[in-house]
């Protein structure tokens, strides 16, 4: 496996994520949209009425978690994208103006590490292709 350290490709296009970086994006995203939203955990919801309203402890503290899950997901997806556009995408010159540029930044934003992931598998699979086309 390439340790991506030796080249710095140029990378101008995005390639959307496959298999189990893909269902952990979803996930992510999907973790995201539901602790963004007070109306997931409010009586009349399916999350509240099938799951919290079983236990009191549970509705006692739905709120709480609720917001301790906003705050990490966001705030560590929001950390790995900054780094993400300023380390690795800067490295393989993929320019600002660019549309992938912005498909990257918001991918690994709603993906976070599975995300990642896929960029390198994505960059490997160009180095692969560029040492095979010498």
């Amino acid at each position: 496996m390439a340790t991506h350290k030796a080249t710095a490709l140029a990378i101008d296009d995005y390639e959307f994520p496959k298999g189990h970086n893909a269902v952990g994006g979803l996930i992510m995203t999907a973790l995201m949209v539901l602790s963004s939203r007070r109306k997931f955990i409010e009586p009349g919801s399916v999350l509240h009425d099938h799951i919290i309203a079983r236990s009191t402890k549970a509705a006692k503290h739905s709120k709480f978690v609720q917001e301790v899950i906003f705050y990490t997901l966001f705030g560590a997806h929001g950390i790995e994208t900054i780094w993400f556009a300023m380390t690795k995408l800067n490295k393989h010159s993929v320019k600002i103006t660019r549309p992938a540029w912005i498909e990257w930044v918001l991918t690994v934003f709603a993906g976070g590490v599975f995300a990642r992931k896929h960029f390198d598998e994505f960059i490997e699979q160009r180095e692969i292709k560029a040492i095979q086309e010498i």
